[in-house]
């Protein structure tokens, strides 16, 4: 694409395409359409592809199950990181795993192989490059915990490694920034068996959830001491709509496309629902879904 790609060498080639709709590849099915977009298969191409570029921004999307995607037309690169799926697996208890590995075939991959440790990651959906990149979790727990080094590219097309203790995360968020992460290498405990028993009980609370509507997750984060699905409820907050977005009657806290609402739609939903509380409350509630912002931009 002549206003973002430069022209690749013998040696390389990678598919771009133009206008392409990133709706379909949200869990909300809503958002515009990606000036150019790419698919690579493994970590050397999308070096390639990153080292092709001139003056372009560039966004990744992995299984779009916590993002917004504004309307209209995203400009640059969109990478989807659907491809990156191999797993190694380096001993019974580590491996290294792809970052569009779907996060429910790695706890179905746990759960076969008797490995204890991701049980509260029952249910939730998404790639494993947007787990560790919002450390996505329940009850205290988060995937991070269990990561032992990540590889990503940057805007420089570079491989980088990052091992545990060189990048920070917390509730709901990684520091792992201006760069695309491309596999994860995790270690979950030695001789921990599968805990059927705890991964039950965490498949029965998001049995609260609206899980069969198109959604994003949990719209905001829980204040520390607070439920935000209670202060939603609590301030009146269930069946308030902004055109086909609507705040779901079975848990406040999600927010679903009943059916072609648009982002702006669901920008509007989530402003309102923030301001009821504060007025009612005065606690600001902090989004957990993410705006769809550039990974970095390559100059």
């Amino acid at each position: 694409y002549e206003e973002c790609v430069m022209p690749l060498n013998n040696t390389y080639s990678a598919k771009f395409t133009e206008n392409v709709s990133l709706s379909p590849l949200t869990t909300l099915g809503a958002g515009g359409v990606a000036e150019v977009f790419a698919s690579p298969s493994n970590a050397e191409e999308l070096c390639g592809i990153i080292r092709s570029l001139k003056e372009c921004p560039v966004y990744v999307i992995g299984g779009g199950s916590n993002i917004l995607i504004p309307d209209g037309r995203i400009p640059g690169l969109v990478i989807s990181s659907r491809k990156l799926t191999k797993i190694k697996w380096l001993n019974d208890y580590s491996a290294e795993i792809g970052a569009g590995y779907p996060l429910p075939l790695l706890v179905k991959n746990l759960r076969e192989r008797n490995i204890g440790g991701l049980e509260f990651a029952v249910g939730i959906p998404g790639t494993l490059g947007g787990a560790v990149s919002g450390n996505a979790g329940a009850g205290g727990k988060g995937v991070c915990m269990f990561v032992d080094s990540v590889k990503a590219v940057d805007s420089s097309g570079d491989m980088i490694t990052l091992k545990r203790g060189e990048f920070e995360y917390g509730y709901r968020k990684c520091d792992i920034s201006g760069a695309i992460i491309t596999s994860v290498a995790m270690s979950f405990p030695v001789g921990a068996s599968w805990n059927e028993d705890e991964a039950s009980n965490f498949a029965a609370k998001r049995k609260s959830q609206p899980l069969d509507s198109r959604n994003a997750g949990c719209t905001f984060k829980n204040p520390e001491g607070h439920s935000a699905g209670k202060l939603l409820d609590d301030c009146g907050c269930k069946g308030m709509f902004c055109g086909e977005a609507v705040v779901s009657d079975k848990h406040a806290n999600f927010i679903i496309n009943r059916g072609s609402a648009s982002s702006s739609d669901i920008e509007e939903l989530i402003e309102l629902c923030a301001e009821r509380v504060f007025e009612r409350t005065g606690i600001r509630l902090e989004r957990e879904i993410k705006p769809f912002m550039p990974c970095f931009s390559v100059k």
